[in-house]
């Protein structure tokens, strides 16, 4: 999916069939293990996992972008067969990883008291509370030296080794999860397994590093902050959009706590989860973009970058709007399967939030390009306008209207944000307008409203169930879904019969 030939199109392809099968376990093993943490921890400990989760969120966002800037950098320095500056730009990356985490740590006893008292944590969990937030900041460091270690293997093209390192930190964290919900260790357990998985990982990373790029040799500290100056300037740009992002994707548990209760976090969390999942397959599409990318404008081959935007975007879109439908359609259905049993509130957070998760996806591809031509000042642009209005709209409407409000604010951040995004890219790119802007989401948006009444019909025809039935409906709803877009897609010429098929034949190298 990207410029004239098959050749880069069907490795672009395997290489995002490595990266998606790391995120898919990922994704299927929280799953799987949601419900029963949920159980295991009750609503308040949930919460407070997931607020937990919103603090190494914010936390890894204030990394200065340090693994998105070795992903670049080390993959246009191979495009110049320069092999040292890609060793140092790893390293500078280590380095500051190692500097945060401290940082960080040294910042938890001043922080803590005050946060967890601004969010209201109950005394029953205030202890595991406390935990969290200090293992918050462990949790960071170890994750930035894995992403890395996974950044460098993939600027190397070195997808299938990067994907063994993002799969052990999953496979370890899963495994740790499931021991604590059976031997009851509550939510202590649960988050040191999270910095077990990452550790484990690390030591797997660096091993297949080794191996399977011999070229590369790690850099002397002193050599490595040669490229200090210019790693900042691409991360500086790219810290400002991660904060703004991160706050913007967890600003409603905040709002939510303090202006509801915190149990008013659990819905919204488990809908939140499922969204998420449901996002990352169309996510997968743009994996392997961002070293492309890079390579095609270390090469001056503006044509080609275009050419890999258009299409990308078609294909990330397509896929966009299959999911979406299903979700709306069959929200109550596929949470009343996940769950075992309906959830009301859970269900119209899952809803709210996969819309705005389609929204932001239509400048999905548009964000891999301007990371990948070192524009990260127009993500952080991107992400503090969705923050702007997702916060103006959150204080007006989340104390009034609650969890509602809390949807209303977020989707109507992303469509702004993205649609600000788009036409900023078009502009500094000189890409023209409505081919950009205007013209890749007409059908997309009308395959959308064809996917969801159709689904929703089947939907309301289908009978209430239970266990392995509930989720044969759900699978049901999922396929009119996305056989309705596809018609609409297919035929209005959106996307290629004969293009998906080859592009369906791609294999892992």
């Amino acid at each position: 999916m990207t410029a004239p030939g098959g050749g880069l199109a069907r490795r672009l392809a395997s290489n995002t069939l490595h990266a998606a099968t790391g995120r898919v376990a990922g994704l299927l093993l929280w799953l799987l293990l949601t419900p029963p943490l949920y159980r295991a921890l009750g609503p308040d400990g949930f919460a407070v996992w997931s607020l937990f989760y919103a603090l190494t969120g914010y936390l890894t966002a204030l990394d200065f972008g340090l693994s998105g800037a070795t992903l670049r950098h080390v993959a246009a320095a191979r495009a110049r067969n320069d092999e040292r500056s890609a060793g140092s730009f790893a390293t500078v990356s280590l380095l500051g990883y190692a500097a945060l985490g401290a940082v960080w740590i040294a910042l938890v006893p001043v922080l803590r008291d005050p946060v967890l008292t601004f969010l209201r944590v109950p005394d029953a969990v205030r202890g595991a509370a406390d935990f969290a937030f200090l293992m918050g900041a462990v949790v960071f460091m170890l994750t930035g030296f894995g992403m890395t270690l996974v950044a460098t293997l993939q600027a190397y093209g070195r997808f299938d080794l990067a994907n063994v390192t993002t799969l052990t930190a999953t496979l370890v964290q899963g495994a740790g999860l499931a021991l604590c919900i059976a031997r009851g260790w509550g939510l202590e357990g649960v988050v040191t397994s999270t910095a077990v998985g990452w550790l484990v990982a690390i030591v797997v990373g660096a091993i297949a590093l080794r191996s399977g790029a011999s070229a590369f040799v790690w850099a002397s500290p002193a050599r490595s902050l040669e490229k200090l100056g210019e790693t900042v300037r691409f991360g500086a740009p790219l810290q400002l959009a991660n904060v703004l992002a991160v706050a913007h994707q967890q600003l409603d548990k905040v709002l939510l706590a303090r202006f509801v209760a915190l149990g008013a976090v659990a819905p919204y969390e488990l809908g939140l989860r499922m969204a998420t999942s449901a996002a990352t397959f169309p996510q997968l599409l743009m994996m392997a973009l961002v070293p492309t990318a890079a390579a095609f404008h270390a090469g001056g081959e503006r044509a080609r970058l275009a050419e890999l935007h258009e299409r990308a975007n078609r294909y990330v879109l397509f896929a966009a709007v299959i999911v979406t439908a299903g979700v709306l359609a069959g929200a109550p259905r596929l949470l009343t399967a996940w769950l075992g049993r309906a959830d009301e509130p859970a269900a119209l957070a899952l809803r709210g939030l996969m819309l705005a998760a389609c929204a932001g996806l239509a400048a999905g591809v548009a964000s891999v390009t301007a990371r990948g031509v070192g524009r990260t000042d127009l993500e952080a642009e991107f992400s503090g306008v969705a923050l702007a209005v997702h916060l103006a709209l959150g204080l007006w409407l989340v104390p009034a209207r609650g969890l509602e409000g809390a949807l209303i604010a977020v989707v109507a951040g992303n469509v702004v944000g993205s649609m600000w995004f788009l036409a900023r890219l078009a502009t500094g790119l000189g890409w023209p307008f409505v081919r950009t802007v205007v013209r890749p989401l007409v059908v997309p948006g009308v395959a959308m409203v064809a996917g969801v009444l159709a689904a929703a019909a089947v939907d309301r025809a289908l009978p209430a169930a239970q266990g392995l039935l509930a989720w044969g409906g759900v699978l049901v709803v999922g396929a009119v879904a996305a056989l309705a877009c596809a018609l609409v897609a297919l035929g209005l010429r959106y996307v290629e019969w004969a293009e998906l098929r080859r592009l369906a034949g791609a294999r892992p190298a």
